[in-house]
């Protein structure tokens, strides 16, 4: 025999479903934003990241070419016995040659983790696919099944047993508010009605007189 579903509350049902739908909306969302830092990021490494550090490598060509063109003119300056030292113009040469070498040591670094990225995302989507199914098919089965619930119980709360009398009705009634069964009244000792009563004290009289 199946057993019963034993529901007290219709409304805490239903309070369940709210409940499941704003779970679907918000974890719609969050998946949503989630995909759009992803690809934010993917597009950083694999397209802003390679050619700034291009544009970088380029400045830093630039500027140790005009550094050694300064070093240069200092030292062809010559004022009688004195020699300018160009303490200035060897600092700059030298900053321009590291800033080229690090811009330079940035393009492997980028490639490095665009790999990285691209699998790290390769694993994300394989995990979000699991989250974005039960999103899409077995919430929604989830949300038919408990709205069909609600709608079977509140039928099943609005039944009404047909050929139910009056009588036994109100006899329920009496059980539930004394706590003991109403017996129903037995026709063998119901007293008679007032119109029988009449006619035997009428049998009586003729037969004494």
């Amino acid at each position: 025999m199946p057993e019963s579903a034993n529901v007290k509350s219709i409304d805490a049902v239903k309070h369940f479903h709210a409940a499941v739908v704003q779970f679907q909306e918000e974890a719609r969302l969050c998946v949503s934003a989630l995909e759009m830092q992803l690809l934010c990021i993917l597009g950083w490494l694999e397209r802003d990241r390679p050619g700034f550090w291009k544009r970088e490598i380029e400045v830093c060509y630039r500027e140790m070419s005009e550094a050694r063109v300064r070093l240069h003119q200092c030292r062809m300056r010559k004022y009688a016995d004195f020699k300018p030292t160009c303490f200035e113009e060897k600092k700059d040469l030298e900053k321009a040659k590291r800033d080229l070498e690090f811009a330079q040591k940035q393009i492997p670094v980028v490639k490095y983790w665009n790999v990285n990225a691209q699998q790290e995302a390769n694993e994300y989507h394989g995990r979000a696919s699991q989250l974005t199914q039960m999103l899409e098919r077995d919430v929604p089965q989830l949300l038919a099944l408990l709205h069909h619930a609600v709608d079977r119980l509140e039928a099943y709360g609005n039944l009404q047993v047909p050929g139910t009398r009056a009588e036994n009705v109100s006899f329920k009634a009496a059980e539930d508010l004394d706590g003991t069964a109403a017996a129903p009244p037995d026709t063998e000792t119901v007293a008679p009605h007032a119109d029988e009563t009449d006619t035997l004290e009428e049998k009586n009289d003729v037969g004494r007189g």
